[in-house]
């Protein structure tokens, strides 16, 4: 007899099943509703402000890169445009000319000007012509500068190129032409 009633006695001071569910459930909520409600912690929004700072800094130099290039295309393209005008205008009068003498004649630029570089060459003649594009207004200090010159050697080979200041704020970038054989002086050979 002592027995069972030490179990009834234990079973008695054991709390009930209902007890033990309404204690679960208040210290879950009382746990975790804190948490849910308060947001995000400061140290929370430092860390997404550092990664969103961290990837501007590198992502913002490369845009601006890329600004750049598509900005220095308009110089390349007119001056490799203005090349290929000056051999066909060779062919025809025996001689290379100015820009407003050839059969095509230079877009108006929105970054560069476009214009015969007599400082490089004289007077254009049967051995080759230069041409400079140079960045206009506010671009001045942004893009580099270009140059190019197009030959034809005593043989008959026209050659040609363009050549880029190495830096945006070197203004003296122009080539060379000794006998139809042309290089670049203050910058280096892209076409």
């Amino acid at each position: 007899m002592i027995l069972c009633s030490f179990r009834f006695k234990f079973k008695k001071d054991l709390p009930t099943r209902t007890t033990m569910n309404i204690m679960g459930k208040y210290q879950k909520y009382s746990l975790f509703s804190i948490k849910k409600n308060r947001g995000f912690t400061l140290i929370e929004l430092i860390v997404v402000v550092v990664i969103l700072g961290v990837m501007a800094a590198i992502a913002l130099p490369m845009l601006l890169k890329q600004v750049e290039k598509g900005r220095q295309a308009e110089a390349k393209s007119t001056l490799g445009a203005i090349n290929r005008a000056q051999q066909a205008y060779r062919q025809e009068t025996t001689t290379f000319g100015l820009i407003a003498k050839l059969p095509i004649t230079p877009p108006p630029g929105i970054y560069y000007s476009f214009a015969d570089d007599l400082a490089a060459y004289a007077t254009p003649d049967s051995l080759g012509a230069a041409q400079k594009a140079t960045a206009q207004g506010p671009y001045d200090n942004d893009i580099r500068n270009y140059a190019s010159a197009v030959g034809q050697t005593p043989n008959g080979i026209f050659r040609s190129l363009v050549c880029e200041a190495p830096d945006p704020t070197i203004d003296t970038v122009t080539t060379v032409n000794t006998n139809g054989s042309i290089s670049c002086l203050n910058g280096t050979q892209i076409r």
